[in-house]
């Protein structure tokens, strides 16, 4: 799929090298910080001979097998969530009906617009969006943090263990959803997402480790993210399966889905990070003057100025701004939806578990699409195309889907549109970056690829629950995530001639790298510049 797809480019990252944002750029490595590195101290418990004959390939790193077991049980903690929110989508309703019985007499047959009363001073279809505002704040002030702390001390591993524990007790915390701790249970999902986000900090860091040949290093994402997708997508059918047969409602299926979410973080979690990740020294120095807190800021704070400030980098600039507002509808597109189908459609968390295995079934041709699309019309045009389709469909589906009336198949097929965008925008924006990057730097400049992804995720979320809270239609709310993939494109726009981009990032490299770019470029046709940097174009990954 589309998520699959992206990290399998993402993950080859995402500690920095300790070199200045100039040096980022220009290539070069000046810095005295960065620390030898031992090779790994074998683990402190061997692990049982079963499990390295059932789950350890040979002439691997055992941190291989360990990350393979991790990412399985990531994908229960993800797919968990999904259930969760209609069953706190109705308990916060129904604790907002109480308070408006209490406080006034309530008319009979409201609509979508109908003031359904206040919980915690907000109204009970804010609360998704909400909780998404504050997980990605937080989440973003963190980062840095959990960043540094991998980077500059020796608790890699206390960072994967401790956080894969807390997110083991939180889906067991979960499990006693009702209508007196539905309150708790959603600041334990802003809990959940920041520690979530901790945990990727130090995957990523065991990632990058596995191999210096990118070959070798795709095969294992690739595997990675595979077992993570069949994770959800197993836990997903079951799931489904199970509340058909016993006939739940809402909250009886969120407690099965965080039932079976503890049992399988506590056993595969535990597993894995008892047995198959070895400790890890600090990979360099704190810098002078610094503090472990203040670094990560400093150091994603002067690479974003470099980059702003420089004229030279005007398609990497707009590039970043672009995924800024793209990137954070998408993230904000399954908790809006959630409350949409929930509220609007008047969905059960059985029928919005088919909506989305719709959209997860679609990935799959989708990113095969996008991956067809980049390569036969560059993958700058692709991204494009594909947010042009995604704003048709948003915008169709809030036209079509008003009530509870709406057909079944109707509702999936506009589901399936935005899986198959979703599998298509992620790994084309992941191409279009790698191949406008300086040559030398991918592995540095994709921590910041990250982070601009994440760094307005919580606007969109912020945007639907203002227009909420005044009264608007929820059609307005969700159609207006096509303010951000509207801003996203003619952000993309901005970018200019794709083969302009990559020229110039490829001979980056060279003592005059602008003049010699700019000279080739003047009065040259797009099919000539696409000729001019094939050679150099050819030694790229073949990303797309």
């Amino acid at each position: 799929t589309g998520n699959c797809s992206t990290a399998i480019i993402i993950i080859i990252i995402i500690m920095e090298d300790g070199i200045s944002p100039q040096e980022y750029l220009d290539g070069s490595d000046s810095s005295t910080n960065t620390l030898s590195t031992p090779p790994p101290t074998p683990p402190p418990t061997p692990p049982p001979q079963i499990l390295l004959r059932f789950c350890h390939a040979e002439n691997t790193p055992l941190e291989a097998t360990g990350l393979s077991l991790n990412s399985f049980a990531r994908g229960a903690v993800g797919m968990s969530t999904l259930f969760l929110g209609p069953a706190l989508l109705v308990l916060a309703k129904d604790a907002a009906s109480a308070s408006v019985v209490q406080m006034s007499n309530r008319e009979e047959g409201n609509d979508e617009n109908d003031d359904e009363g206040r919980v915690y001073g907000m109204r009970p279809t804010s609360l998704l969006t909400n909780i998404g505002i504050f997980s990605n704040l937080f989440s973003i002030l963190l980062l840095p943090l959990f960043g540094a702390i991998v980077d500059h001390t020796p608790h890699r591993k206390a960072v994967g263990q401790f956080s894969a524990i807390l997110l083991s007790l939180i889906k067991g915390l979960e499990v006693f959803v009702s209508r007196s701790t539905w309150f708790l249970v959603a600041v334990l999902q802003v809990v959940n997402f920041v520690l979530y986000n901790a945990h990727l900090c130090a995957v990523y860091a065991y990632t990058a480790e596995l191999s210096t040949n990118s070959a070798e290093q795709t095969t294992y994402n690739s595997k990675f993210q595979g077992i993570n997708y069949i994770s959800m997508l197993i836990f997903l059918i079951i799931l489904i399966l199970l509340s058909t047969i016993l006939q739940t409602d809402d909250i009886g299926t969120a407690r099965i889905s965080q039932t079976m979410a503890f049992l399988t973080c506590t056993t595969v979690f535990g597993l894995s990070w008892k047995f198959f990740f070895r400790q890890r020294p600090a990979l360099r120095k704190v810098p002078e003057n610094s503090t472990l807190f203040a670094s990560g800021f400093q150091k994603l704070s002067s690479t974003f100025f470099h980059i702003y400030s420089n004229q030279q980098w005007h398609a990497l600039r707009y590039f970043l701004l672009s995924i800024m507002l793209s990137e954070g509808a998408t993230a904000a597109l399954s908790t809006i939806s959630t409350t949409y189908l929930t509220h609007v459609l008047e969905m059960n968390s059985h029928q919005i578990g088919k909506a989305f295995l719709c959209v997860f079934v679609a990935g799959i041709p989708g990113s095969k699409l996008g991956g067809w699309v980049g390569v036969t019309i560059n993958p700058l045009r692709s991204a494009l195309l594909c947010l042009i389709v995604f704003m048709a469909n948003t915008t169709l589906a809030a036209v079509f889907m008003k009530s509870p009336e709406t057909s079944a198949w109707v509702i999936y097929v506009f589901c399936a549109m935005w899986g198959v965008c979703l599998g298509w925008l992620h790994p084309t924006h992941a191409a279009l970056y790698c191949t406008i990057i300086p040559r030398g730097q991918e592995s540095e400049l994709m921590g910041l690829y990250i982070f601009s992804g994440a760094l307005l995720a919580w606007l969109p979320p912020f945007f639907f629950t203002l227009l909420n809270e005044l009264g608007a239609s929820m059609s307005i709310g969700l159609a207006s995530l096509n303010v951000f993939f509207a801003g996203g494109f003619v952000f993309l726009l901005c970018i200019g001639d794709y083969w302009d981009a990559v020229g110039f990032a490829l001979v980056r490299g060279r003592e005059d790298d602008v003049d010699y770019a700019v000279n080739c470029h003047v009065g040259s046709k797009n099919n000539e510049k696409k000729s001019l940097w094939l050679g150099g174009v050819q030694h790229l990954p073949e990303i797309t």
